[in-house]
């Protein structure tokens, strides 16, 4: 099978909530230069090394790059890429000089919270589709940002919110507001 970005973003999807991604609107039509996606990953802890690990379980996406401000887990999760993968990504501690690589199609962004927007403006603009972990941004203004942005660079972003629209929170949901369980 073929990984196209959109494809890439919709299994980041999955991958995050463990659930299945219904289309999103507003997704561009182009698909991916070659075979093989390579994605950098910004913000080497947890969900976004979780989402990482999962995607380079398909044979057509490539670890190009890893960016971490802490060196200790950067190299560690470097060294795990290599051995579990056999992939040997480039490494930055500036998430910057890891966008200006030209060879990375789409970056996972598994930062805190507060670095969300700046980080995801700048990838779009160095034509890279995004897959930006919850929250999307501190503020509403930061998400009219990001939209602005996706949409004035014609690029995709994912955000790893969808676990809120799960089957299992509108089950919960439902029997909340009719009154089955809690107060």
């Amino acid at each position: 099978m073929k990984l196209t970005r959109r494809s890439f973003v919709q299994q980041s999807a999955a991958a995050a909530a463990g659930l299945s991604v219904f289309p999103l609107a507003g997704w561009t039509k182009r698909a991916a230069p070659s075979d093989t996606l390579r994605v950098g990953l910004i913000g080497c802890r947890n969900m976004g090394f979780g989402i990482l690990e999962h995607h380079l379980k398909n044979r057509d996406v490539v670890c190009a790059a890893l960016c971490d401000v802490d060196e200790n887990v950067l190299n560690d999760r470097a060294a795990t890429v290599e051995k579990n993968f056999s992939q040997k990504p480039k490494l930055f501690r500036d998430f910057r000089k890891l966008l200006e690589q030209k060879d990375i199609d789409a970056v996972i962004i598994g930062t805190p919270d507060h670095w969300h927007c700046l980080q995801t403006v700048y990838a779009l603009q160095a034509d890279k589709d995004v897959y930006v972990e919850k929250p999307m941004s501190n503020s509403i203004e930061e998400c009219n940002i990001m939209v602005r942005a996706a949409k004035r660079y014609n690029r995709i972003v994912q955000i790893g919110q969808q676990q809120r629209s799960g089957f299992v929170f509108n089950k919960a949901m439902e029997l909340i507001k009719s009154g089955k369980i809690g107060k």
